[in-house]
């Protein structure tokens, strides 16, 4: 996994192209490191100011999804959405020629952006979709509250599978 996180900072940091573009580069780099075979799930995108330059911020998210849960917006007034438009397989799940998807979604004022692991959501021993759907429920109730206490709120009582880490990324347009 670190070899991977090197070789998307490289492919990200002075890149403009889609975020599925990069992805298509990391199954390259997956292909080259593991010619055995491997395979990563990935959520991968970047927070852009698309507004006129002078006008007020125009905040979006450009992403895309490789087989990992989707980013979750939490809107200010509670309401919630899964970015599920730009969904592919997991990282070395396909040929370097295939196409990956890229999506973006408007970040309005107040509203926020959760990345997350898959440990804060899935259970052995349920359909992965009650986690989600759990995440939802709690985080549309914390849509209010500071940054801070959001994610400390989220994470406080994990899935007790006791089997995966839990890491969040969470961004609040203001």
């Amino acid at each position: 996994m670190s070899q991977l996180r090197n070789v998307l900072r490289g492919l990200a940091v002075d890149r403009q192209e889609p975020p599925g573009d990069i992805m298509r580069r990391m199954d390259t780099a997956i292909q080259f490191l593991n010619p055995e075979g491997g395979t990563a799930t990935c959520a991968f995108g970047r927070v852009e100011n698309v507004g006129d330059t002078g006008a007020a911020p125009d905040w979006r998210f450009w992403y895309t999804v490789a087989g990992h849960p989707p980013p979750l917006l939490v809107r200010a007034d509670g309401g919630t959405s899964f970015l599920e438009s730009a969904q592919n397989l997991l990282l070395g799940g396909l040929l370097p020629e295939e196409e990956r998807s890229s999506a973006r979604a408007s970040l309005s004022a107040g509203s926020t952006l959760l990345l997350y692991t898959d440990g804060l959501v899935e259970s052995p021993d349920e359909d992965i979709d009650r986690g989600l759907e759990r995440l939802r429920l709690h985080a549309a109730s914390l849509a209010r509250e500071p940054l801070d206490v959001f994610c400390d709120e989220l994470t406080e009582h994990p899935v007790e599978s006791g089997r995966d880490d839990i890491a969040v990324i969470a961004v609040r347009v203001l």
